[in-house]
């Protein structure tokens, strides 16, 4: 009779190893086909419907694109009473994707970005406050430590630098702050990615914060992105911003 039933159960046993052989590969090919429709959702500008899909897939890679898609909606789409609740649904993403995978740097730099426009709607000093800009750096400085190559997060660190400075001479002291820092950041971003425009706008950007005198360089670094491809929607919104920020630019 015990015979029986371990023979039983290493037949039961030998039919979930030959199952877990046929679908594994098939549910990687599904996570792959749900992974390429998010980013088409997010390419055409669908961002809060990509966030879904991707979300959906339940691994780091995709909770990492929902944690970015949600963020984007939230900051360029969504009306602003719905911009706080987004962006905390965007740090659970962001910060699963780091759980499930704490050796992915883009995890790292989503949650930086997701705590970052959360930041925003707080105002400056009091997400100071309430330590943000540690857990901000902090994330920062993972996501490059774990992917040297990432542009992105190094536009991050420019921001960083000259957000914190732009906000005070205190605040710039408390959190160590420093220009130099900022702007080697900004030039390691354009090293590594120099045909992205949004690494032209955002170095336009941090110039001006960081000083008024710097308009030259900014207006450089404009014209440039003005003139880059936009080939999804993303880069098709940096695209009006930089046309925008041409115009008031010039106005004053």
């Amino acid at each position: 009779m015990e015979r029986t039933i371990d023979q039983n159960l290493f037949r039961i046993a030998i039919v979930y190893f030959f199952l877990i052989l046929v679908f594994l590969p098939l549910n990687k090919a599904m996570a792959s086909q749900s992974m390429e429709a998010a980013r088409e959702l997010a390419a055409a500008g669908n961002f809060k419907k990509a966030s879904v899909v991707a979300a959906g897939i339940g691994d780091a890679e995709g909770f990492a694109f929902a944690a970015a898609s949600l963020a984007v909606y939230g900051y360029e789409i969504a009306e602003d009473s719905e911009m706080q609740p987004l962006f905390v649904k965007a740090i659970e993403y962001a910060k699963t994707a780091v759980e499930l995978d704490p050796g992915s740097s883009e995890a790292y730099l989503q949650l930086a970005h997701t705590l970052g426009r959360y930041a925003q709607t707080l105002g400056t000093m009091t997400a100071l406050s309430e330590g943000y800009a540690e857990q901000i750096r902090t994330a920062i400085d993972k996501a490059i430590e774990l992917d040297p190559r990432n542009y992105q997060a190094y536009l991050s660190l420019g921001a960083w630098h000259s957000e914190i400075i732009f906000a005070g001479f205190m605040a710039w002291l408390l959190y160590g702050a420093d220009e130099g820092e900022s702007l080697d950041a900004y030039a390691k971003a354009l090293e590594i990615a120099p045909n992205d425009n949004n690494v032209h706008f955002q170095y336009a950007v941090g110039l001006l914060k960081l000083d008024d005198r710097n308009i030259g360089q900014a207006l450089r670094h404009l014209n440039i992105a003005a003139e880059l491809p936009a080939t999804d929607a993303y880069q098709k919104i940096v695209q009006e911003k930089v046309k925008e920020m041409l115009n008031d630019l010039e106005r004053n």
